[in-house]
């Protein structure tokens, strides 16, 4: 299948590629198919697109929470895990929602809402963590490359 996106242009998408979102996102319900893609097939970088294959203006930029907060805790319960069909973790990828604002060096992530995928069943879930601890823009980049004064 073809993905024409308002941002990439044409990519040939491979049916296996493809994850299902039973119950869509948060705020766009609608949106049940999406694939990861490369923010930049050229370079070697954590962020990614999660792309809508319904709509061509709908792609998140999306990363591994785990690059920048190694101890970052997801705890699914039994029913979360049916929820995606994931029997075992090892088939479970975490992706955390990106805001990149004009200055990139001042890119949040939403810690509260992970999107959890299942790699072998290509079923996918955001779910809302209810630990304080983490916020909905957590600034990805230390303190001291962000600019003076940056505010979420």
């Amino acid at each position: 299948m073809i993905l024409e996106s308002t941002r990439l242009g044409k990519i040939e998408i491979k049916e296996n590629e493809v994850f299902h979102f039973p119950e869509g996102l948060y705020g766009f319900e609608n949106e049940r198919r999406f694939v990861l893609l490369p923010l930049n097939p050229n370079v070697d970088c954590p962020l990614e697109y999660m792309h809508s294959l319904s709509n061509p203006d709908l792609a998140f930029v999306v990363t591994d929470p785990y690059i920048y907060i190694p101890d970052y805790k997801l705890h699914l319960t039994e029913d979360d895990r049916k929820q995606i069909l994931l029997e075992y973790n090892r088939s479970a990828l975490v992706r955390v929602i990106v805001r990149v604002p004009q200055n990139y060096l001042e890119m949040t992530a939403n810690l509260v809402a992970p999107v959890v995928f299942n790699m072998e069943k290509r079923v996918g879930r955001q779910f809302v963590l209810t630990s304080p601890e983490y916020d909905t823009r957590h600034y990805l980049l230390p303190k001291e490359l962000r600019p003076a004064g940056a505010k979420v």
